[in-house]
């Protein structure tokens, strides 16, 4: 991915709209691009401070920089656990697939011994 890419997505990203691919992408970028990085920082920082001024919670954690890598490691781990999840139903189907294999087999040998 390149850096217009990656910035153009940043929006996106903070708005939790990225499918887990295009998630993945921009994640691999912005942690390996200092300048990326600094503008999906500044943009968090924006946002966060936004969102904090529109609440009434105005004594939150003001520790931007702490609560952008919160938000980076809790989609890191999001990532991880949809690449687990499909990982996991390609074996089950394989294996439902091997067991519907087998059955049929059985039932054919069934009906040749029978016949």
């Amino acid at each position: 991915m390149d850096c217009r890419t990656a910035e153009g997505m940043v929006s996106r990203y903070l708005n939790h709209t990225l499918n887990t691919e295009e998630l993945e992408a921009f994640l691999d970028h912005v942690n390996g691009c200092s300048s990326c990085y600094e503008e999906l920082e500044t943009y968090f920082i924006v946002q966060e401070a936004m969102q904090k001024l529109d609440t009434a919670d105005r004594e939150g954690n003001l520790d931007f920089k702490n609560l952008l890598e919160e938000d980076l490691e809790r989609s890191r781990r999001h990532v991880q656990r949809r690449k687990l999840f499909r990982f996991l139903a390609a074996v089950l189907i394989c294996l439902v697939a091997g067991a519907l294999l087998i059955l049929l087999i059985y039932v054919v040998m069934e009906i040749k011994e029978f016949l």
